[in-house]
This record gives C-alpha cells, structure tokens and sequence, in this order.
C-alpha cells in the first residue's frame, strides 16, 4: 500500500503547489471557519500519542523554544490555519488579512466575540502586545517579524494596521502564524523568556491543564471557546511513553486513538491485528536531512560536508531506517510538494559535485584531496593537521525510523575512514543541542511552508539566528551568507512568479554548491487512528487535513481536534 499512496499523492500535491498564488487571505465577518453539527454525540477522552518522553516537563510558554507541544495551536491559537494538504490559508482568530494596493501595508481585523478561556475579552491590544513583546525580547522573535515589520497601528479593537519596512509578499503567511497571548496575563510578566506559563490563559479549543503530571497530562475543553459547540470532546490525554515499540503495543492494544509514529510494517503489525486501526502517510512533510555544526571543524569544511553526502546510501536509508515509506530526497530537498520549482541547474551541480549519489569511492577521493586522511595509522581518518576526528551523529532515543537511517549512515562514513557513532539524546535535549549547536551532526526535520521560499528561508536566513545565539526554525547548520539573505529578501519583494522561480533556483544553487544540508527523504507524516470508540478523523479518501496530532508548523491539527466526535455520547462517562 505505502509505496502506491507515495506515487499517488505526489501527483496531488506537486498539482497543489502550482495552485497557490494569491495574496491575502479574507473571510466574511459572520463567518467561523468551522460550523458545528447539533446532532453528532459528544464527550469522552481521547488519546493522543506523538512525542516520545520518560517524562513531561510543564511548560506552556508558546514562545519557548520547546514547551508542551499543544501549546500550539490547540490552546494557544494562529491569526491564520494554514492547510497544507488544500493548499489554502484559513483566517481563524483573525477574519481577515489584506495588503493594500502597494502591498506596503497589511490590514489585519480580528474576529468579534472571542473570549480568553478566563473570560476576558480577545481584541486588538493582545496581538498588538505580543508582537510589540517579540520586539522587546529579540529573543522570542523566533520567525523574524520585526525584519519587515516597520510598525504598527492600532486601528480600533479589532483592526491593527501592519506598515512594513519593503513589499513582503508572504507577511500574511508570517504574521498569520502568530499566536497570541493575553495582554492582561503577560504584561505582569517579569521575564517572558524563562516564564512556563504553568496555568496557561488561552483562546484555544483545549485550553485548560485539566492534570499534569509526570508521566501523564489532560487538556479539557474551552467552555469560553468561539466556536459555539466546539469541541465536541471533553479532553485530550497524553501518556508519557519513551520509545516507538511501547506506542505501537498502546496502538495494537487499542490505549491510543490518535498517533503520529512510525511503526515499521504497520499492515501486518498493526492493521492485521486491529481493525479499528487506520493510517495514512502523507509524504507532504518537510524533507529529513543531516544537520552539520558548520561553525567548527571539519563540518565547517565544505568538502568534508561534501564526501558526507557522496558516502551515504541512500537507497539503504530509505528501505532499512524508513522501511520503503519514503524515496530518496533531491539534493535540493524542496521535497514533492514542490518538485515543479525544482532547479535544473542545481541538479546538474548536485550531479557534477557527487551529491545525493552513494559513491563511498568517490568520497574516499575527496577526503583525500581535501587532507583528511589517516596520518597515525590507527585505521581512522585525521584532520589535515594529523590531529583525530572522531564524532556523533545524533538522532531522537525512542525514533526507531531516525536511529536506524542514523545508524546505516554511521555505518556509510566508517566504511570510507570515518570515526562516527551514533548518540541518541531524549527529544528535549536533542532540540536543545540543535538550537544551541551542542551537537557535531544530527539528523532532522525540514520546513514545510507555503512555498519552497520557506524551505531555504527556514535554512539559511541569518535573521532566524536569535539574539540570544539559539537557532530558530530549522537554521540548524547555521550556515548563513549575505547573497543567501539578498535572494531570501528579494523572493517576497515580488510577486512575480517568474522572478521567484529564478530566484529559489539561484537559492537551490547556494544551498547545493555550500552543502548547506544533506537531504536524505521527503519526510512521510506519520499518522494512526483508532475509530472504535472516535471517528472524524482524516481518512485516505477524505484526508481534508494533515492528519498528525504532531504537526505544529501550520497547525491544521487544530481542523482535526475541532472534527473528532464520538460514535455515541460519552457526555455521562
């Protein structure tokens, strides 16, 4: 099944990535995104299972680099819910964003009647206080704003003019993503950096910390939520588990009922065990690739990045780690979504440097030349000046799918001289070594926005480098250049389709010719579901969303949360 789905979708979503055009997202006043059906049953307890932890840390802070991952959309919600697998941009807490004719401004109105889940009104002054806060503490910026925000007017209690600094013709799609908070909460916040927000003030359909504890937490139903009869469940419970075989025994024994996990050979393990257990892995996520700390040696070396790429099979990663649910990513790794932006001039460079081919001889060739080689006679490669090389390459402990792609690439380098060992850090501390590059190598997720502009913007952009040092979106390798910067800038200073194209080609050029990254696969978005006792949820033949209760990067989960019901009412369990 997997390998026909994989052919099949990526007919659909290379036709959506052509589709998506406009600027400017608006919906009538009257009008919620979702409407709810009087008549479907409600209550009950769902199950939800994506992130694997000995242990929850409570943290609800949405600007933390790495808080409760429902904080997220689910309570905290975005201005806009951007559908990655429709290609359409839905105004949520926003009913509108428009430019003006000059595309200099962007008119923002919110929607009229939503409530903090403490019962104070949402209006204007919290999204003007949020983004005056990123302002403030450069720290929590995270997606860069204030780099073509100029300011900021307050229009009246539901309308905020945004003057921006240069034509930015994706600054509905960035300001959308902001999620605000309550001006009335965090304006008595001393350090809004540090805070953990233990009993979060949220507008979300999932806003209140019902328990929390170690091992297990339960978000419960807004009763002020916006959308009158939404949610239809009661709560949503998350049990700590450490690793992909603990959740696929809950997923066969029927304890979960929404999962985001790899489980290696799920019709047979799984399905053929469970009836009520179904899956779709939507191949529309962000290419996977190895991350290089390019700010030390020899990963600041592009020829030693270079003979990394030239030495991993990735036909063997792809069928041993990732068990053939995936293919091989292009060197550019702008994924399927977006195979029509493709560059043929990068290809042809990617082809001409050796890259994204498994070719270990070859890379033997490059170490040499490039003077990695065994000066002590120890069977591992040194560096040019005869002292050793020796490095991990890190994946999330419990993510069987990355440890063993990890584990065969470990393998690749030491078989052309390279002393690499696999380190797998819990998931927190996996982030924490990316974001403040702690690390040597590490395998990773990649952006998947609106355009392939987001895959290099969230890359490469110097301005995603925080004040405070840390590495924000996927700027991982922290290989920045002030033309990549120019050709970023220069790709939302138009809306001219052409002129994009041959700018995320030149952009293609860079990240291929530096060895920014190496992409290994366009990332499958694992997503289970058990309809026993719940239905709603996206299906292969009517996947209206991202189905995976991970996704946070455009929160479409929160289409899915809003539509999960009962078969029969739970309302008295």
């Amino acid at each position: 099944m997997h390998k026909s789905v994989f052919r099949r979708t990526l007919v659909l979503v290379t036709v959506l990535a052509l589709v998506v055009t406009s600027f400017g997202f608006v919906a009538a006043q009257d009008e919620t995104p979702l409407t709810a059906d009087p008549n479907l049953p409600r209550g009950g307890t769902v199950q939800v299972s994506h992130r694997h932890a000995s242990a929850w840390v409570r943290n609800f802070n949405p600007m933390a680099p790495d808080p409760i991952n429902e904080v997220h959309g689910l309570m905290y919600e975005p201005l806009l819910v951007w559908n990655e697998v429709t290609g359409e941009g839905l105004p949520w807490l926003a009913s509108s964003l428009e430019y003006s004719d000059d595309l200099l401004t962007l008119t923002v109105t919110l929607r009229q009647g939503i409530k903090w889940s403490d019962g104070e009104e949402f209006n204007a002054d919290d999204v003007l206080f949020t983004i005056n806060l990123m302002k403030e503490y450069p720290e929590l910026d995270r997606a860069a704003l204030w780099d073509f925000i100029d300011s900021i007017e307050r229009i009246d209690d539901y309308t905020l003019q945004f003057n921006l600094s240069r034509v930015y013709t994706l600054a509905d799609t960035l300001i959308g993503e902001v999620e605000p908070v309550p001006e009335h909460i965090w304006s008595e916040i001393d350090d809004p950096i540090t805070f953990t927000n233990d009993d979060p003030v949220a507008t979300g359909p999932f806003a209140i910390v019902c328990r929390f504890e170690d091992q297990v937490y339960e978000l419960c139903a807004n009763e002020n939520y916006w959308i009158e009869g939404l949610p239809y469940v009661e709560r949503l419970q998350y049990v700590a588990r450490p690793g992909n075989e603990q959740t696929t025994l809950a997923i066969v024994s029927g304890e979960i009922d929404w999962a985001g996990h790899f489980i290696p050979d799920i019709d047979s393990t799984v399905v053929a065990v469970n009836e009520d257990v179904g899956y779709y892995f939507w191949p529309g996520g962000g290419t996977v690739s190895l991350y290089f700390q390019t700010e030390k040696a020899p990963f600041s070396d592009v020829a030693f990045r270079q003979a990394v790429s030239q030495a991993i099979d990735y036909e063997g990663v792809v069928n041993i780690g990732m068990y053939g649910y995936t293919v091989p990513a292009d060197p550019a790794g702008l994924g399927v979504r977006f195979a029509d932006w493709q560059s043929e001039a990068a290809l042809a460079t990617a082809e001409e440097m050796g890259l994204g081919t498994y070719n270990p001889e070859r890379a033997m060739q490059t170490l040499d030349e490039a003077g990695y080689v065994d000066a002590d006679g120890d069977g591992w490669r040194d560096m040019p000046d005869g002292s050793p090389i020796a490095f991990n390459i890190q994946a999330v402990s419990g993510w069987t799918d990355w440890v063993a792609s990890v584990q065969v690439i470990s393998q690749n380098l030491q078989d052309v001289g390279l002393n690499a060992q696999v380190a797998t850090p819990e998931f927190g501390d996996w982030l924490n070594n990316l974001q403040t590059g702690t690390y040597d190598i590490s395998i990773g997720w990649g952006s998947s926005g609106r355009y392939p502009w987001n895959h290099f913007r969230d890359t490469m952009f110097s301005e995603l480098i925080g004040a405070d040092g840390r590495a924000n979106a996927v700027t991982w390798s922290r290989w920045t250049s002030d033309e990549a910067d120019e050709l970023i800038r220069a790709f939302v200073a138009t809306n001219d389709e052409a002129e994009q194209r041959e700018i995320i080609g030149q952009l293609a050029e860079i990240l291929v010719e530096n060895v920014v990254i190496v992409p290994l696969f366009p990332g499958p978005t694992w997503y289970e579901y058990n309809t026993s006792t719940f239905t709603g949820f996206p299906t292969e033949d009517n996947y209206y969303a991202q189905g995976s209760p991970w996704d946070r990067d455009s929160n479409s989960r929160l289409l899915v949360a809003l539509q999960i019901h009962p078969h029969e009412d739970l309302t008295g369990e």
